[in-house]
């Protein structure tokens, strides 16, 4: 038989105050198991501060990944943008390299610029205004007069100085042309020796500043609004004195140039000085030259007709009957024509019957002191 072991008093006693603490804490111990959530809800409550940690690092990461999946997203798009294939097909480099081609940017030696530029619709002058246009010709054979009583008409060829070939047969053709010549151009000289040789006068075919200007060049030489009242000034005699036999100017585009008082006062200031007339190509209705040259009594007179406004045969013969018309009806007319292979051919075929009813004079005989 086996004795039992006696437990020590201070053992016993230690044993009953660990039951004792044991009973305290017995009861919330047995109420965890059945309430699984408690603890749950004590570690949200108890420990907050530490829970918060992990959500904000959990919304960092998500974060970054949005971020960087844009980023990536982007990159590929640029990438596709750049590096597919059919993008080059929609650049439409191919169809405007033609029409550059067309525009004459640069100037060849032997080139003419394509300078000049028309009214919409031609601004006619007073004595063009006041005739009619006749619907069918009177038989030349009731027209002729004598050579004393035919009323006189003046023809000016523009633009001359870039195309000298052209330049010989203009002043071959058996009449008296006045040639007005570009400052500046490849053949002004040539050309304006050349036409006094042959008894044609020649005129400087001043540049002027149009409305559309500086999307249309008047090109070299020309006055502008934007020079000093010194610089115009000098301008205009640095042209006058490039071509030798200048006996009159008139004026190269300037819709603009010449609707303005002091500027053309300062041009009518070097003609009266020079003793020069001047000639309204008339590119504006509310042209002021007539009113500056009454004001310095510089002889002047004023475009009726523009031959070859329109690049027809057609047009031309019929522009040259307007003219022949106003002549008629006012005893005088001016008309001006430009260097076009079609103009003259035109004229060299207009011009025995043109002479039969007017006198073609210089352009220094059309014009007059108001």
């Amino acid at each position: 038989m086996v004795a039992k072991k006696s437990t020590p008093p201070k053992k016993t006693a230690a044993l009953k105050k660990g039951a004792a603490v044991q009973k305290k804490t017995a009861s919330p111990k047995k109420a965890a198991p059945r309430k699984k959530p408690a603890p749950a809800k004590k570690k949200t409550v108890t420990g907050g501060k530490h829970q918060k940690q992990p959500q904000g690092r959990l919304g960092d990461k998500i974060v970054t990944i949005m971020t960087t999946s844009f980023f990536v997203v982007f990159a590929l798009f640029v990438a596709y943008v750049l590096l597919h294939p059919q993008n080059a097909q929609k650049i439409p480099e191919p169809a405007s390299i033609p029409v550059k081609k067309v525009v004459p940017l640069k100037i060849a030696k032997f080139e003419k610029p394509d300078f000049e530029i028309f009214p919409t619709q031609p601004i006619p002058s007073r004595r063009a205004a006041a005739t009619p246009r006749v619907a069918q010709k009177t038989p030349l054979d009731t027209r002729i007069l004598p050579k004393d009583k035919r009323p006189v008409v003046a023809i000016i060829i523009d633009d001359l100085g870039y195309d000298m070939n052209l330049a010989k047969r203009f002043m071959a053709l058996d009449t008296k042309l006045t040639c007005a010549v570009l400052p500046h151009s490849v053949y002004f000289r040539q050309i304006a020796e050349l036409a006094r040789k042959g008894g044609h006068e020649v005129m400087l075919h001043q540049p002027m500043e149009p409305n559309e200007f500086p999307m249309i060049d008047p090109g070299p030489g020309a006055l502008l609004s934007s020079m000093s009242p010194d610089d115009r000034i000098k301008q205009l005699n640095a042209n006058i004195d490039l071509i030798p036999g200048v006996c009159g100017v008139n004026n190269h585009m300037g819709s603009k140039t010449t609707t303005m008082s002091d500027e053309m006062n300062q041009v009518f200031t070097v003609l009266k000085k020079r003793g020069l007339f001047f000639i309204d190509s008339r590119t504006t209705a509310a042209t002021l030259s007539q009113s500056s040259a009454r004001l310095f009594k510089v002889p002047f007179a004023e475009r009726d007709v523009f031959l070859d406004h329109v690049r027809k045969k057609s047009e031309i013969r019929a522009q040259i009957e307007h003219l022949i018309n106003i002549a008629e009806v006012h005893g005088k007319a001016l008309g001006i024509g430009h260097p076009y292979e079609i103009t003259y051919e035109v004229l060299k075929e207009a011009l025995p019957e043109m002479e039969k009813r007017v006198r073609i004079i210089p352009a220094s005989e059309i014009v007059e002191v108001f």
